[in-house]
């Protein structure tokens, strides 16, 4: 079952056994971004999905706040 969270619209992550005891945890959203990682602790991974989606968002509203430089 898919983990979501309410700070990131959008975003779905999964965790996959790939390995005996060897995760791989995939998230992405509705535009195509993604952010993976693997290890030991399909937990920790989720959550360190989590904080790499937060900082794709924290980037792209950054850059869509943006004026370019010019003065309204």
């Amino acid at each position: 079952m898919p983990h979501t969270f309410p700070e990131l619209p959008g975003w779905s992550f999964d965790a996959k056994e790939v390995s005996a005891g060897v995760y791989r945890v995939f998230g992405r959203d509705l535009p195509g971004r993604n952010v993976e990682a693997t290890g030991l602790d399909p937990d920790a991974l989720i959550e360190k999905c989590r904080r790499a989606a937060l900082e794709i968002m924290a980037g792209v509203t950054k850059s869509s706040d943006s004026t370019g430089g010019k003065k309204p």
